[in-house]
């Protein structure tokens, strides 16, 4: 059994979905509007959130900016009947498990939730391989980066990472001098499973906004490289790494 909250601002598809996953087993709990649910998730703690993304007011992807860094075990699945490639973009960049476009039978919606939970169990049980390796690496300058506090310390003082800039530097790090490619990464950090040239679109800001944090630190504007079209690496200067 898990607990999930339904999102949705349309009467008929809060309920009809709500009764559904009830004889399934699970609790739920369903709200109207995009300001209820970031108070009830506040509040209480829930395994998977089925979420609308149009509604008046507080639309769902100001929900996800609202809460997903701060509830990093929480699946979110999107249900939309208005789906473009930008909102799937913007879905994606908040780690969503999965963006379903309605109609949709309730048999994928249980199928989509299965899968969400066993994510979820898998990060809480640390089954991903990059979560076994050490969450702690040493750069260039006496620079220290922490996985666990997503934080990047030097003698000047420190900077702090969202959870998906934690993951980013992680797996590059893990795999120093390597190139990782965007799908790799998008993978890694979001748990999507996109095309190359789609999750380059879904990187750039990221890395742009972590290139902008970190050039604090002399050199990182460098050591970060964008391989055209394959995807992205870390590589310290030889003297230095």
């Amino acid at each position: 059994m898990a607990k999930i909250l339904v999102v949705d601002d349309e009467e008929i598809a809060r309920t009809s979905l709500a009764d559904i996953l009830r004889l399934e087993g699970h609790e739920i709990k369903a709200v109207s509007s995009g300001e209820q649910a970031v108070q009830v998730l506040e509040s209480e703690p829930f395994d998977v959130m089925l979420l609308d993304l149009r509604m008046p007011g507080m639309g769902g992807i100001d929900v996800l900016r609202a809460v997903v860094d701060r509830l990093q075990s929480l699946q979110v699945i999107v249900l939309t009947a208005h789906g473009s490639l930008d909102s799937a973009i913007q879905a994606l960049r908040f780690r969503v498990h999965d963006y379903m476009l309605k109609p949709v039978s309730p048999e994928q919606i249980i199928a989509s939730i299965e899968k969400a939970l066993d994510a979820r169990r898998a990060g809480d049980s640390g089954g991903s391989s990059h979560s076994r390796k050490t969450n702690l690496f040493s750069l260039p300058g006496g620079t220290t980066l922490d996985l666990a506090k997503r934080v990047v310390c030097w003698k000047e003082g420190e900077i702090n990472l969202t959870p998906t800039e934690a993951r980013l530097l992680g797996i590059l790090m893990t795999h120093l001098g390597e190139v990782i490619p965007h799908s790799e990464l998008v993978k890694h950090c979001q748990g999507y499973h996109v095309d190359n040239e789609e999750a380059a679109r879904i990187l750039r800001p990221v890395v742009s906004r972590l290139r902008q944090k970190m050039t604090l630190i002399p050199g990182w504007g460098e050591w970060i490289k964008n391989v055209r079209g394959s995807g992205y690496m870390i590589e310290f200067p030889h003297d230095q790494s």
